[in-house]
């Protein structure tokens, strides 16, 4: 990206394809949000947290920001269908922390509502890594239509949330990074020119599945990490029958848990033979056997 463009929190967050209903959306209902404030004195969530600052509480104890956050006064949400949600820093910035839906109120509480804000999982990668220019004025509440400059964003990634390829070695993909990759035309022609031995670790426990890929006839699969990866992005598990079966008791565990990195690349003409061999030896250094997700 060039140093010198302005590009807006708008531009990035309304990018078609990443979620048509926000894409969609009334431009009218949908309304930035920036948290400055303290833990407030009458917040039932956050009773054990008066003093702290919001921005604090995001970091150390996300799941009750997350339950402060739903704690809002009714007119400050009756005409609000989404809520883009801001931490504010020094001077006038603020970084971003997501974009919520706003399902209605699910009770009254002691100090206003308590509202249903369902967090878009499209916009995850970008958390924590844009920052804007908030501008001059006090209020903690704007309307999409005000524009926002982009003031810093993480560098690993382009402002569409789409990190950059520099090494195979440096492959960490999660489940929706993986699925915007192979839309991508450089990381299309990246992973279609070589094979590889790959890894997808379980965050939730540390375990590991090593695999492989080359020209597979008998499953209709190209020469290619691109092939066997388009198939994993279409199902979490691409049909390995233990992440087959984590996948089919929870549809989310893949999204939840599954990372994706390159151990080893391999020729694109790369014969099955050496494949396996390849594949089998990381299995022996890694243990996925005995202490993994791979079955043989």
């Amino acid at each position: 990206m060039n140093e010198q463009t302005i590009i807006t929190i708008q531009d990035i967050l309304k990018l078609k394809n990443r979620n048509n209903e926000f894409y969609n959306a009334n431009p009218k209902k949908i309304k930035l949000f920036r948290h400055s404030q303290k833990v407030k004195e009458n917040s039932i969530v956050g009773k054990d947290y008066i003093g702290w600052s919001v921005y604090k509480l995001y970091h150390e104890k996300y799941d009750i920001f997350i339950e402060f956050q739903k704690e809002q006064d009714d007119t400050v949400m009756m005409d609000v269908d989404y809520m883009v949600a801001f931490i504010g820093e020094e001077q006038n910035t603020a970084r971003f922390v997501g974009v919520f839906k706003n399902n209605g109120q699910t009770h009254k509480t002691s100090s206003g509502y308590n509202y249903d804000l369902e967090e878009l999982d499209e916009f995850k990668l970008l958390k924590d890594r844009v920052v804007i220019n908030w501008g001059n004025g006090r209020t903690w509440k704007q309307n999409w239509e005000t524009d926002k400059e982009v003031v810093w964003f993480y560098k690993d990634s382009d402002p569409a949330g789409v990190p950059y390829f520099t090494r195979y070695e440096d492959v960490v993909l999660d489940y929706n990074q993986l699925n915007m990759v192979i839309k991508e035309k450089e990381w299309k022609a990246r992973l279609d020119a070589c094979n590889c031995v790959y890894a997808i670790l379980d965050k939730s426990n540390g375990k590991q599945y090593v695999g492989v890929t080359y020209k597979d006839v008998k499953q209709g699969l190209k020469s290619g990490i691109l092939s066997r990866w388009t198939e994993y992005a279409k199902t979490g598990h691409g049909g390995d029958e233990y992440l087959k079966k984590l996948c089919l008791e929870d549809p989310n565990y893949a999204k939840n848990n599954f990372q994706w990195s390159i151990l080893e690349t391999l020729s694109k003409n790369v014969i099955e033979k050496v494949a396996v061999e390849r594949e089998s030896k990381w299995k022996d250094k890694l243990g996925t056997r005995e202490n993994g997700y791979n079955i043989t």
